[in-house]
Order: C-alpha cells, then structure tokens, then sequence
C-alpha cells in the first residue's frame, strides 16, 4: 500500500476541472475552441472536459492539435502538468489529444509518451492533415480550373504565333540566329571586344603589350526567340492536359463530389501537385510570352543594329524596323561574298500580339 501511495499524483486543480468528458470519436470540433482557450488563457490544463487521472505512457492516442506556451505569460509562470508524467510541472510543448481506451480528451508533453505511441499518433496527424490539407484545396480551387482551362485555350494562338517566328527566324537565318544565341548564352549583353595596346607596358616590360577593351551596346530583349528551342505551344498544351482531368467543377456540389472522389480514389495528392504547379507555370508562361515580344521594341532593336555592324563585329548583319498598320516588321540581312552564305528573313508581330504583351508585360513598352 505504501508503495501504491507513493506513486499517486496528487493533482490541486479547481473541482470543475477535475471531471473529464468522454466522446465516441476523436473530437475535432473542439480543435478551434481549445487553441482560442490557450490563446487567451496561456493555461491549456484548465480547458474545460480534460482528464486527468493517470495515464500510461503505452495508452494509444490521437493529435487533435499540437501547442507551445510561453511560460512568462503563464499566470503562475510554471509548467504545465502531465497525466503521464508523476511530477506535477512538466511541459511547456505539448498536444491536446484523444485517448482511445478512455474515450476521453487530455493535454499531455510532447515527449512523454513512449516513443512507439508518439510515433504512431504523430504520424496519423502527419496523414490526416494532409488529408485535410488536400481537401480544403481541391474543394477551393476544383472551381477555378475551367478558367485556367479557358485562359490555356485562348494562349494557343498567342503561342503558336511567338513559335512561328521563333521558327522563321532560325530556319532563314540560322547565322545571325546562332550570333544571337551566343549573346545570350553570354550573360545577355551585346558586347564586342578588341586588343589594344598597353602603353604601359613601354615603362614595366612585365606587363602585359596588348589589352582586352570592351564596347557595350546594351542587353538583349525578347531572349526566347534566340533560344535552343521555343515551344510554347507544346507547354499550353502539357498544361491543358494536366488539367483535363479535373474538369467540370463549377459550382461547389460539383467540386465537393470530385473531391470525395479523389480523395477515396487516392488522386487528391496528384491533383494538388498537378493544379498548383499548371497555375505556376501559366503565370511564368504567360511571362516568358510577353517577354519574347519584347525582341522587337524600338530600343532593343536600335542597340541591336549598332552592334550588327560595328567594325568588331566578326559577322556583320544589317535590321531594319517597320511599324506597319497591322503590326511591326523587322528585316533581317546578312550578305557576303558568297551567294549561298547570304541570309534574308522578315519577322513580324501583330498588333493583337504586341497588345497582348503590352497587357502583360514588365518593364518599357514595345515603343521604347
């Protein structure tokens, strides 16, 4: 009996705390009323209904909420006691659980469960708030995907139109294309570079006789359409497909149906992955676009002919720049010696598209 007495926690708490409530399943509708009560109270052990009989470090339970106090704004300034624990004061970190074999609510330590408990429980909140992660999600943005699908369908031409001049551009003037690809591969600047004489090597014969010297004539603009590759056309269409699947969700009995479905289905977590990155790369998409009109602005293109034909450029091209009543036209033209080395090609951007980048572009405008 002595020994009984001795491992009996005495605990001091106010009569109205000392009863517990019992439930038949973990109860989750108390999670917003038990983190409002340490909120305003800094005393989670005196939220009304917690058990507090001893509990064994073995018993099995569930997370309902995890919590942290500081303990300078305790009333007392002192630790929070455990059911599972024999010492009165013992934690400031710690959960608001369900214990299954009692039926009954408990605020316990965050370390003082055995280990194989505290792992199970904590792996099932793991599970179950990704579960209701996922589900807040879908049933939110389930509504918003026939938009993006709209907004997918109405980039199409926009991006079949940037590839053809990309393709154009490549095709019949793969030279002064390439020249380009290689400014940018460079860091983005037209720059060109030549030796000159160190005068100061007359008077230190150990420095070096000649000197790189730089000419900068600005950055290019529009990069895209210089690039390896431009393929807009094929990400709308990847993007599309992503989607697809997770059509039809225009009101929310509809997106609430295909989000039971996915959950059970166990597709809610592709479906997240799938809906947030298409919504991160239409809006880098839809940048990417614009940014490419923007090869044909008045001031790009001035730096660009300044490079073309200084006397360092190793292979001078001439461009020209028209503004039309249907859009913007740029002549490009590289002729040499030999016939079957000249270049010819005409690139031209629309007056739809050049407003459309406009719309949504950053930085100057087409016209600066």
């Amino acid at each position: 009996m002595e020994a009984t007495a001795r491992n009996v926690t005495e605990y001091t708490f106010p009569e109205e705390f000392t009863g517990h409530a019992t439930y038949r399943e973990a109860p989750y509708h108390l999670r917003d009323e038990f983190i409002e009560h340490v909120k305003q109270t800094y005393q989670p052990e005196t939220f009304p209904g917690l058990y507090w009989g001893r509990l064994n470090k073995n018993e099995p339970f569930e997370v309902i909420h995890t919590f942290a106090v500081d303990r300078k704004k305790r009333p007392e300034g002192d630790y929070i006691p455990c059911p599972m624990c024999q010492r009165r004061e013992k934690f400031l970190e710690g959960s608001f659980v369900f214990i299954f074999n009692r039926q009954c609510i408990a605020v316990i330590g965050h370390d003082c469960a055995s280990a194989e408990v505290r792992h199970a429980a904590f792996s099932k909140k793991k599970q179950d708030d990704e579960r209701r992660h996922q589900e807040d999600f879908l049933m939110s943005r389930l509504a918003h995907v026939p938009s993006m699908l709209r907004e997918l369908e109405a980039l199409k031409p926009i991006a079949a139109e940037i590839d053809g001049i990309f393709h154009d551009f490549r095709r019949d003037a793969p030279t002064i294309h390439t020249a380009l690809r290689q400014v940018r591969k460079a860091g983005g600047e037209y720059v060109l570079t030549e030796m000159v004489d160190n005068e100061a090597a007359e008077f230190n014969p150990r420095l070096p006789k000649k000197l790189a010297r730089d000419s900068y004539f600005g950055s290019i603009r529009g990069d895209a359409l210089v690039g390896a590759s431009c393929k807009f056309l094929t990400e709308v269409r990847r993007y599309e497909q992503w989607l697809l699947s997770f059509d039809g969700c225009d009101d929310e009995e509809r997106a609430m149906e295909a989000t039971i479905g996915l959950l059970e289905r166990r597709e809610a977590a592709k479906a997240v992955r799938y809906i947030v990155e298409a919504g991160r790369r239409m809006q880098k998409l839809r940048w990417a676009m614009s940014a490419a009109c923007f090869f044909f602005a008045h001031t790009h293109i001035e730096n660009m002919k300044e490079w073309a034909r200084d006397r360092l450029q190793p292979h001078p091209f001439t461009v020209d720049r028209h503004v039309r009543n249907d859009g913007i036209l740029l002549t490009f033209v590289r002729a040499t010696g030999k016939d079957e080395e000249r270049e010819y090609v005409r690139l031209f951007l629309s007056n739809e598209l050049a407003e459309w980048a406009e719309a949504n572009r950053i930085g100057p405008n087409l016209e600066s």
